[in-house]
């Protein structure tokens, strides 16, 4: 397995785990004849969920840029996935307004017990997962080629990196012209520059001298 489906893999997994660990119970209350069900997105006020969409933003966004820009993105995504697995870790909990206007809704009782679930703990898997592929990618990065890339001829004057003045100014030294991207190389040799008809004084001279050679050629065969 490469190098960058490896690095999206795991990017993606780490960010569809999360969601889907956010959505599932992190906290019970329980008490007499009651049992409420708290969310990971209800016990940290939204921010579990936040993170994780966040994450695939970055994974996505990730399809459109090129070497420096993926190294940026993911120094933040490794910074990302490491507050997302802090945040499973702590195994945030709802405040104790929320758990007893819940128990309200549901039966009279004023006492309760909070007991947590295993869903917190993924959740920090998934965070460390988005952090291992986001420093496996600014590791390798580097040296994953463009989807434009493969658009480029090599060894054609021009087909450089047209941003780098660098390559501008040696392409001028050299006497070549930096907008031309593509060889000419499929020309005819009489043809003129590039965009214009071939000169039509070559084909008629040509053609002329060929007329004068054969009537010369008659000439002398109707004298003899």
């Amino acid at each position: 397995m490469s190098s960058r489906l490896l690095v999206f893999a795991g990017l993606v997994g780490g960010a569809l785990l999360g969601l889907v660990a956010s959505a599932q119970p992190w906290w019970r209350a329980t008490g007499t004849g009651v049992d409420v069900p708290f969310t990971g997105t209800e016990s940290s006020a939204g921010l579990s969920q936040v993170l994780m969409v966040v994450a695939l933003a970055g994974t996505l966004l990730l399809l459109t840029l090129r070497r420096r820009g993926r190294q940026v993105v993911a120094i933040l995504l490794a910074l990302l996935g490491a507050g997302i697995a802090i945040t499973g870790a702590l195994r945030l909990r709802p405040s104790g307004s929320a758990v007893r206007n819940r128990l309200r809704q549901t039966s009279l009782a004023d006492s309760y017990a909070l007991t947590s679930s295993v869903w917190p703990f993924l959740y920090a898997g998934a965070g460390m997962l988005i952090l291992g592929a986001a420093v496996l990618m600014a590791v390798r990065s580097p040296h994953w080629s463009h989807r434009t890339d493969r658009f480029h001829r090599p060894g054609v004057p021009g087909t450089g990196d047209a941003s780098d003045p660098a390559t501008l100014w040696k392409a001028m030294d050299a006497g070549i012209d930096p907008t031309v991207t593509a060889g000419r190389s499929d020309r005819r040799p009489d043809a003129g520059p590039a965009g214009e008809p071939p000169d039509p004084d070559v084909h008629g001279s040509t053609s002329g001298d060929r007329m004068g050679t054969n009537q010369n050629a008659d000439r002398r065969t109707n004298f003899e």
